[in-house]
């Protein structure tokens, strides 16, 4: 059988190594610079070595209909320009045949998987799938959150029904064609993906008509379809007992796709039955998780609640309230302590219900890490969500964060790849790794990923925040404080922002200037996250401020502590047996 780079991380052959996830060729120690197009034609023929790839598949791959571009010229310079990263020869060629009129073949023999593909670590499929935004046929708009709610179900079910086999798109991405006039092929070009489900949902009267169509992307071809009606009594779509809905259709999409992929023996996760006002609160609380701001949070808290209370035995209603309350920890609007503590009670009440729910393992992952700092539980958690589902891009975004604060740089950037990966669209997922890349040190990748975050959404704090960042590591200071002020029209009074300010100016020198903002940051009538406080400490050079300042991070478990060991602006401070004792708390251990 021949080897799939679905199976390892990276593939090697000669003193070559392809590096799948990390998008890069290596020599030995050197990395040599492969354009997007002539890496995918040698990822192509590494998948398939021995094999024919066509020259209409690579037409099909990399300039799909609709590329205006002359693709002889294209595939011949691409080729050329493999072979020059290669140090190939097409008269006598050790790495890449060509067959004239046909295509091009991998003729050199691979070698065995990288040392660092982990077993417990899942591996994106090469198929993919996209959900995309059910459209809402009612005339009533406040049923919109049901047709959100269902997208987003389906995503989750699917993932877990499919994991292994079919890799599922994340919510953000598919979302972001909502009501798009956009062909399938320019969808599926967009978001790397093989299949779509599309659908639609419809009120009449006392019932609901959920319609489901499964679409082969490249073909524009309708492979599958099929209609649910079901009395609003029973709108959470349980038939005869069984199945949801979102369940049952997860199944027959799956079934759909089976064949090679699926097999007969593979089973679906069962749904619990729910009341039908419980199951609705369930799906508002999803549409305001999804919406951005503290408002949508305590919507969404308030929506979880209202499903627990209902339906005590619920596991998912659980897991989703434990990440909404991560999220408002580390939103800063109180001592983060408090919200995730209340976090824990959730995420061990959901998995006590349902030990194989991925979003339970990721929320005790999350606690683990932010609470306890249990670097080793909270990595068996998200390898567990990562099993449960491998398209649990939640869990690969914490996991990357996670190793990047434990200085395993290469694994964290794999695993935020793979999470932008799944879904390719969602800042949230760019952003953690901008932070990764910053984390490990890649200053350049950092600037150029936030400012792709900027150029989307100018109002993106954080990404702003992110970019000054690396630019002041950078040496570029004067550039750090432009791209901080420009937040100040956006949220006057974040206090992150005000503090990053303060070390920045005190970096460049404006002593005066990064005095005004502590100062204004001591004025807020609002919670001060301390470890940002200790930032600016560091900058004006008062070292004991900022050590008090971290204790307090510590005793409120402030969720950015964890990344004491990578932050380079707290280089001043490593020098003190502090500094040492502070880590000890933190269950850190520097690399040397």
């Amino acid at each position: 059988m021949a080897p799939s780079s679905d199976s390892r991380r990276s593939l090697r052959f000669d003193t070559f190594e392809l590096d799948i996830r990390a998008r890069e060729l290596r020599q030995g120690t050197q990395r040599i610079r492969l354009q997007e197009q002539p890496f995918e034609i040698l990822r192509l023929m590494l998948e398939r070595p021995g094999d024919v790839v066509t020259r209409d598949e690579l037409r099909q791959r990399l300039w799909p209909s609709g590329t205006f571009v002359d693709f002889e010229h294209s595939l011949n310079a691409a080729i050329k320009r493999l072979r020059s990263a290669l140090g190939d020869d097409s008269d006598n060629p050790r790495f890449v045949e060509t067959l004239p009129r046909r295509g091009y073949r991998f003729i050199a023999k691979l070698d065995g998987p990288s040392d660092d593909t982990r077993a417990d670590s899942p591996i994106l499929p090469h198929v993919r799938l996209a959900v995309l935004p059910f459209t809402n046929l009612s005339d009533d708009p406040g049923q919109e959150y049901f047709s959100d709610g269902l997208t987003e179900e389906l995503i989750a079910q699917l993932g877990a029904t499919c994991r292994g086999k079919i890799g599922i798109i994340a919510r953000w991405s598919s979302m972001t064609f909502k009501r798009t006039a956009q062909r399938a092929r320019a969808i599926g070009d967009a978001l790397q993906a093989r299949y779509l489900l599309e659908g639609s949902v419809r009120y009449e009267g006392e019932r609901v008509r959920i319609t489901a169509r499964l679409i082969d992307a490249a073909s524009e071809t309708q492979l599958w379809s099929e209609s649910y009606e079901r009395d609003l009594s029973d709108s959470c779509g349980l038939t005869s007992g069984r199945l949801s809905v979102q369940t049952d259709v997860a199944s027959r999409v799956a079934r759909a796709l089976a064949g090679e992929l699926l097999p007969p023996s593979s089973t679906t996760a069962a749904t619990q039955q729910l009341r039908p006002a419980a199951y609705q609160a369930y799906l508002k609380g999803r549409y305001h998780w999804n919406n951005d701001g503290e408002a949508g949070i305590d919507d969404a808290i308030a929506a979880f609640t209202s499903v627990i209370t209902q339906e005590p035995d619920f596991a998912a209603g659980y897991a989703a309230r434990a990440r909404a309350r991560i999220s408002l920890a580390e939103r800063y609007r109180d001592v983060p302590r408090h919200e995730l503590a209340l976090a824990e009670d959730d995420a061990r009440r959901a998995l006590t219900l349902d030990p194989e729910l991925s979003d339970g393992h990721l929320a005790l992952g999350d606690v683990q890490r932010l609470l306890h700092w249990d670097w080793t539980r909270a990595e068996h958690a998200y390898t567990q969500a990562l099993q449960l589902n491998p398209s649990n891009e939640n869990a690969l975004r914490s996991y990357a964060l996670m190793l990047a604060a434990l200085e395993r740089p290469d694994e964290a950037v794999r695993e935020a790849s793979r999470a932008c990966e799944l879904d390719p669209l969602c800042l949230i997922a760019s952003l953690a790794a901008v932070w990764v890349s910053y984390c490990v040190g890649d200053y350049e990748r950092a600037i150029q990923r936030s400012r792709h975050v900027i150029d989307i959404d100018p109002e993106r704090i954080a990404a702003h925040r992110l970019l000054a960042a690396a630019l002041l590591q950078s040496g570029r200071a004067q550039e750090a404080i432009d791209a901080l002020d420009a937040t100040l029209e956006i949220a006057p009074q974040d206090p992150v922002v005000l503090t990053w300010l303060t070390h920045a100016n005190a970096i460049a020198g404006h002593t005066t200037t990064a005095v005004a903002f502590v100062e204004r940051v001591r004025s807020l009538q609002r919670y001060v996250p301390p470890y940002h406080l200790a930032l600016a400490h560091v900058g004006l050079g008062n070292l004991d401020a900022a050590f008090v300042a971290l204790e307090h991070a510590s005793l409120d478990r402030d969720p950015m502590l964890t990344n004491l060991v990578v932050e380079p602006r707290f280089e001043p401070l490593r020098r003190e047996a502090r500094y040492a004792n502070l880590l000890a708390q933190v269950n850190l251990t520097p690399r040397a």
